[in-house]
């Protein structure tokens, strides 16, 4: 049995308790380094996730498969990834918040008709996006950074949204930022990990 496990946007305390009791019951823990490292003390086999994991062999593990996912593992995670090497019989999958939820709970801002992009290893043309949306959240990568963003913003003259920016969302370093345009654009300043919610107008 595999059970992919949404562990919210960093902070333990989020994890819901039916998630914790998944986790417990592992005989094969996988996730990233930094979600290991909070389940440290669940003793089981640990791997890693890196670029040459081979999730053909990580499901036909034998005993409970637990797989940690950033935030939700349907919302851009790693669920439908998980689904291309098993029948979605096998698996079961536990929700967890969203960094998109949280930094909307933060920001007292509504998703209801919120535009979820990811620009995770591709292009994505963010205009289109917000002509078409009022409210747009973007999951950015070390290439497509809030700066990147800002950026195709200005260049595209796209400079009356305003860009929220949540750094290190649920961990004791969180910090929320607000910007313009053009003062993102020429911020030189590194972001940690993050998720963006570009606003139009005094949303």
């Amino acid at each position: 049995m595999v059970t992919i496990v949404g562990v919210g946007p960093g902070n333990i305390m989020l994890v819901t308790p039916y998630a914790i009791e998944k986790i417990s019951k592992a005989d094969l823990l996988v996730g990233g380094k930094r979600h290991l490292d909070e389940f440290s003390y669940i003793k089981c086999e640990k791997i890693a996730i890196d670029s040459k994991i081979d999730y053909s062999k990580i499901v036909k593990h034998s005993g409970n498969i637990v797989i940690l996912a950033s935030g939700d593992p349907f919302l851009y995670g790693i669920a439908e990834v998980i689904l291309r090497y098993i029948d979605k019989d096998q698996v079961e999958v536990v929700p967890g918040i969203s960094s998109v939820q949280y930094l909307c709970s933060q920001l007292k801002i509504s998703f209801e008709d919120l535009k979820v992009v990811s620009l995770h290893g591709k292009y994505y043309d963010i205009i289109k996006v917000l002509k078409e949306n009022k409210k747009v959240a973007v999951f950015t990568d070390n290439i497509h950074t809030p700066q990147f963003i800002a950026k195709t913003l200005l260049n595209n003259n796209y400079t009356f949204v305003n860009i929220h920016i949540g750094e290190n969302l649920s961990y004791k370093n969180e910090k929320i930022y607000l910007y313009n345009v053009k003062e993102l654009a020429n911020e030189k300043k590194e972001f940690g990990l993050n998720t963006v919610v570009i606003t139009c107008g005094d949303i």
